[in-house]
């Protein structure tokens, strides 16, 4: 069954929709940031959120410390004692993790599970398909499970997929969405066109646009590209320090290792309310999700095709990255 419901005028974010909840099967949220991950947190229900972006998790979990965090070496005594002390329990877990959590849980029916930007289940596939291929298995011990996406696989892809072929699919419509301004820029050498937006910001000309009459500035720059070394690169030749730049890329040695030799180091998400650094680094670990809070930044996207290792151009998470 496939069907389409209208977000009402006043909401939005789906927290504020009363007597709306997620649906089992699949889910189109229509808008990204829409508050559909804060909303399986604090309905009334067990849930379990399950994502591919450690990061993701890592953001949501800070935001709300009542929920677990099962990513690397949580043990299964710390799920079951979580949940065996928790009326309502909320589990924010990998893809990787969650045979660990499902061996946890005898009684499934209780629970309901949330798959978060499960897009990437597709886009992932060429590292991922056997954890994904098992994490799709043991969900069919749940008997509600939703698929969520703001940018979901497209359906002619979804109905090729026997798993999904036959599932509830369901659209959210949104009357009130905010349109993003893109400016797109050909460059011969895209990592000297990044050098150029961190030096104009270290010489204080920041962008700016004019709202009701007053001049508001960016007087901060994330720049999302999906190569550490390029990072490391543009780092260099500006004479980045660290006291100035928050790099978010995934957590692993070789990642480390590249920013250390030039005095840098991984980062992390800011809370609300918590102060930003001018210049932010993001890896497709950071992509979807994740909440930024910032008042003033604006993002810059850099996509060099000639990466020979980067399978999908970063230009297909657009609409993810002007959600953070």
């Amino acid at each position: 069954m496939r069907r389409v419901i209208d977000v009402p005028e006043k909401v939005n974010y789906l927290t504020d929709w009363d007597g709306f909840e997620l649906p089992n099967g699949i889910l189109n949220k229509g808008a990204t940031a829409c508050g559909a991950t804060t909303l399986a947190i604090k309905d009334k229900n067990k849930t379990i959120i399950c994502s591919p972006r450690n990061e993701l998790l890592k953001n949501k979990n800070e935001q709300h410390p009542e929920t677990l965090l099962v990513i690397e070496r949580c043990d299964v005594k710390t799920i079951s004692d979580y949940i065996k002390n928790h009326e309502l329990p909320k589990i924010l877990v990998s893809y990787d993790s969650f045979p660990k959590v499902a061996r946890c849980i005898e009684d499934k029916s209780e629970w309901r599970v949330v798959v978060d930007e499960f897009q990437y289940m597709l886009s992932d596939s060429g590292m991922k398909s056997p954890v994904e291929i098992k994490l799709m298995e043991i969900l069919k011990a749940f008997p509600y499970v939703t698929f969520m996406s703001a940018t979901p696989i497209i359906g002619k892809y979804l109905d090729s997929i026997s798993y999904f072929k036959d599932m509830d699919y369901t659209e959210l419509k949104w009357s009130n969405l905010e349109k993003i301004k893109l400016v797109r820029i050909e460059a011969k050498r895209p990592i000297d066109a990044a050098v150029a937006v961190v030096r104009q910001y270290q010489k204080g000309d920041f962008p700016f646009i004019m709202k009701d009459g007053n001049k508001v500035e960016s007087k901060e720059c994330v720049i999302y590209l999906n190569s550490v070394s390029n990072i490391v690169k543009i780092a260099e030749q500006t004479n980045l320090k660290s006291e100035e730049v928050n790099i978010i890329v995934g957590k692993n040695e070789e990642n480390d290792k590249q920013l250390a030799k030039i005095g840098l180091f991984r980062g992390k998400i800011p809370l609300k309310g918590e102060p930003h650094k001018m210049f932010t680094f993001c890896t497709s670990t950071a992509f979807a999700g994740c909440d930024f809070y910032s008042t003033c930044a604006s993002s810059w996207v850099i996509s060099d095709s000639k990466r020979v290792n980067t399978a999908i151009d970063i230009g297909t998470d657009l609409v993810q990255i002007a959600g953070r």
